[in-house]
């Protein structure tokens, strides 16, 4: 019974009617204390002597008080719209409608959340994103999976573990970007670019590699299973992919032929210059 009577006068007071309590309990009180003082009764120049100072300094500190707790509110709205608005956009990146996810990422970028870490980790399954200006982003963890990322410019890009299974990247620009571990299996990547890339331990099984360009790319540990190659394919050292290619060279660095990327690996010392990362945007 006390219980359920606590719970009904705590769901009752509210910060309004606690502030009007207050107001009327301090005006009770000093009518109380000014009649005791003064039995001769009220005069305005008494009043005033007895109330005047402690009225302006009480007055002075509750302003200060409503302008600090303005600001402070100010600022948490700020915070939420801003994190309304980024949540929103990052819904719009993974759109399967290209317009909407390629302006979604132009005003990320704009808003400096394409790369700071913002979109790590992020679902963009089957996210249209072709022809997308994605340079330098970071898209670490990132599901792509089934993605729509045909002549998409990733150049520079971090997609350190990313799944990108089954992604359509025909004719994506990958000029330096980190793939180490990334999940390409099946990826559609036709004349894909990968110069001076880092796709350390990526799993490639299956992949779709004919005409793809690998100049300069790093691609030990990576898996190459049952990917599909052509007489387009430039391999790392810049040869002609041919049947007769022994991949091993590029994946094992234990092969007594392994051929090493030009250490250390950097996406400007292996023909990818700032320039061509952002000529094309």
């Amino acid at each position: 019974m006390m219980k359920r009577w606590g719970e009904r006068l705590t769901d009752g007071l509210t910060a309004q009617r606690v502030g009007l309590l207050l107001l009327a309990l301090a005006l009770l009180m000093g009518i109380i204390g000014y009649a005791d003082q003064h039995p001769e009764g009220f005069t305005l120049s008494g009043f005033l002597g007895d109330f005047y100072a402690n009225v302006s300094a009480e007055l002075a500190s509750i302003a200060i008080t409503v302008l600090i707790i303005d600001s402070l509110n100010r600022r948490r709205e700020a915070k939420a719209e801003e994190r309304r608005e980024r949540d929103q956009l990052i819904r719009q990146l993974g759109s399967t409608v290209n317009a909407v996810a390629k302006q979604a990422s132009e005003e990320l970028r704009a808003r400096g959340w394409l790369t700071d870490g913002t979109l790590q980790e992020c679902d963009l399954r089957v996210a249209n994103l072709e022809d997308a200006r994605l340079w330098k982003a970071d898209l670490q963890g990132v599901n792509l999976q089934w993605a729509k990322l045909n002549k998409a410019n990733l150049n520079g890009a971090v997609l350190v573990g990313a799944n990108l299974t089954q992604a359509k990247m025909t004719a994506a620009k990958l000029g330096g970007t980190d793939l180490r571990g990334a999940n390409l299996t099946e990826a559609r990547l036709y004349r894909a670019h990968f110069n001076g890339a880092n796709l350390r331990e990526a799993d490639l099984t299956g992949a779709f590699l004919q005409g793809a360009r690998f100049e300069g790319a790093d691609l030990r540990g990576a898996k190459l299973d049952a990917c599909q190659m052509d007489e387009m394919t430039v391999c790392p050292d810049a040869a002609i992919w041919t049947p007769e290619t022994d991949l091993a060279r590029f994946t094992d660095p234990s092969h007594t032929a392994f051929w090493e990327p030009t250490p250390p690996l950097d996406a400007e010392r292996n023909g990818v210059t700032r320039n061509d990362i952002q000529a094309q945007e």
